[in-house]
């Protein structure tokens, strides 16, 4: 018959095993209360801040809302991107040589900087909307700002092919005072009699029937020579529409302009980008043809009367525009 031995517990390990579990209950104690703590604190506030329950619906709404925002912003963004492009575009192929010193000073005086201000300021808002949604914590700052400022570039994109960035511009033009449109800045430039320029439309021929009644669009009515205006501009000149003239004030006194070229207004539903890079190409072409048209009238003036008197033509007032001289490489 086996003997059991029986072990002996060491007094060193049951104090071991006592002291764990009076820390292990410590702990859970001094958790419970830290728990019961802030717990009691919650509550406080809870019922300091008068907090009560609010349904899903509320939460929902308010989600969809945020998103409605944000489309809000992106929409208006691409609305202002569809007017600078709008705007670009007939920059990009204006007729500046004839208004400004410098392309520079031009595209300063043109810049869009309300809808400029507006893009930006409908960005920002995008970005603080998007991340005031469920998920939008998650989003890194420049993937929120790079989507939303996409998203108005391609809307504007395609709002510009469908005519939106031009019919805003001119409509709020039109119907606001103070507001600057790009056909307002063309009718600024151009209506500038001294500098050279007209806006108007033909009236009739005068009393002679060599000079053309032009009617401005201050309302004065001039008579303007067309002694080096090619057919092509005499056409355009009398056709009755809305048309830019470009020459010299050759007495201000008479109201007598000497025109050097006619382009058509370049501003309404109709008109494309393949028609203003037209009018651009014709505007050079028929520059260059000035300044050839007066240099070789200045050798025939040199090998005729040689320099010590003035050019004895009617013809090369054109070829002395300050445009030419803008032009020249």
């Amino acid at each position: 018959m086996r003997k059991e031995k029986t072990r002996q517990q060491n007094p060193v390990e049951s104090g071991h095993q006592t002291s764990s579990v009076f820390n292990a209950r410590a702990n859970k104690a001094v958790s419970t209360t830290k728990r019961t703590e802030l717990v009691t604190s919650v509550l406080k506030r809870i019922e300091g801040e008068h907090v009560v329950p609010s349904s899903k619906w509320r939460f929902v709404c308010t989600e969809y809302g945020i998103w409605a925002l944000w489309a809000l912003t992106v929409v208006i963004g691409a609305l202002s991107v569809a007017v600078m492009i709008f705007v670009g575009g007939h920059a990009r192929f204006a007729l500046y040589e004839a208004t400004h010193d410098t392309a520079l000073s031009f595209f300063v005086e043109v810049l869009p900087y309300i809808w400029i201000v507006v893009f930006v300021v409908m960005t920002v808002l995008a970005y603080v909307n998007l991340r005031h949604t469920k998920r939008g914590y998650r989003y890194q700052v420049y993937h929120v700002v790079i989507s939303s400022v996409v998203f108005s570039v391609v809307g504007g994109l395609v709002l510009h092919v469908f005519g939106i960035g031009s019919l805003i511009d001119t409509q709020f033009g039109k119907r606001m005072p103070n507001y600057q449109s790009m056909e307002k800045a063309e009718i600024r430039m151009w209506q500038a009699p001294k500098e050279g320029r007209l806006v108007g439309i033909f009236s009739a021929m005068d009393e002679t029937d060599t000079l053309y009644v032009f009617t401005d669009e201050a309302g004065q009515v001039w008579k303007i020579e067309t002694l080096e205006l090619r057919d092509r501009d005499k056409e355009l000149l009398s056709s009755g529409y809305q048309v830019r003239v470009l020459g010299t004030t050759t007495d201000a006194a008479q109201y007598r302009f000497y025109a050097c070229g006619v382009f058509p207004w370049m501003f309404g539903k109709d008109v494309s980008t393949m028609d203003i890079r037209e009018d651009r190409k014709q505007f050079v072409a028929r520059m260059y043809e000035h300044m050839e048209t007066r240099k070789r009238l200045l050798d025939i003036q040199r090998e005729t009367y040689g320099n010590d008197i003035p050019m004895p033509f009617v013809e090369g007032k054109c070829g002395e525009l300050a445009v030419m001289e803008r032009m020249k490489f």
